[in-house]
Parts: structure tokens; sequence; C-alpha cells
């Protein structure tokens, strides 16, 4: 498998107060990380950065704050970029930065049901194992 590295957008308020991060698989992080388990890829190999600061949390796009640090990692990035939602999506591609995109593991409606999820990533990101 190839490295692979996962651009969120920013920690929620409820993330920030609970001090996790997409690693602690906390939140949201669980249906993705069960999604890639079912699709053989190791969360624990995988690498995941937020595209926004934490003070980025409910604005809109144009008024988000980039994490500098974070976008560094990802334009020197040597494997695959997955972006994570579609205001992510759109950032990437208006940075002009390669990449695969799913639909955020937050997300609502039929997707949420853990099988959709499932196929979701399969059918996204399954070719980089």
């Amino acid at each position: 498998m190839s490295k692979i590295l996962f651009v969120g957008q920013e920690r929620s308020r409820l993330a920030q107060e609970r001090g996790v991060y997409w690693e602690d698989e906390a939140q949201c992080a669980n249906q993705l990380f069960r999604a890639l388990r079912e699709n053989n890829i190791n969360p624990k190999e995988c690498f995941f950065i937020n595209l926004f600061t934490d003070e980025s949390d409910g604005l809109p796009l144009t008024k988000k704050t980039i994490n500098k640090k974070g976008l560094n990692k990802i334009k020197k990035w040597r494997g695959n970029v997955v972006g994570m939602g579609s205001i992510v999506r759109k950032k990437l591609h208006q940075l002009k930065i390669s990449h695969k995109h799913i639909i955020h593991p937050s997300a609502r409606g039929k997707i949420r049901a853990k099988a959709n999820y499932i196929q979701h990533i399969s059918e996204k990101i399954g070719d980089l194992v």
C-alpha cells in the first residue's frame, strides 16, 4: 500500500472540547476507520491532517483560515492525498493539489449507513491498497 494522507476540514467544537484528533478514532473517525479496515487499509498506516485551523469551525469557506503547517505538509506529500468532504475538495482544487475525493465520514443521509460508506470507500480509494 502506498502512503495515504487524509485531509479533513477542521476539528469540530466537540472534538476540540474532548481533545480528540483523527488518530484517536473518535466521533466521525469511527465511520472512516471501520470503512478503511473493511477495505484492507490499515488506518494506523495512514496519515491525517486538517486543511483549516480549529478556529475555522462553523465559518463559511471564504472566512476559513488555512492551517499553514498542514498545507505545507500536503504540498510536500509523496503519496496519495484523499480530500474528505466538499469544502476540502473545493479548496484543494483551487490550490491545484491533486487528490482523490471521498464523502466526509460525518455526512448524513443514506451514506451514513455503515455498508454504504464501506462501499463508497471501496469505490473511491479501494485501488490504493
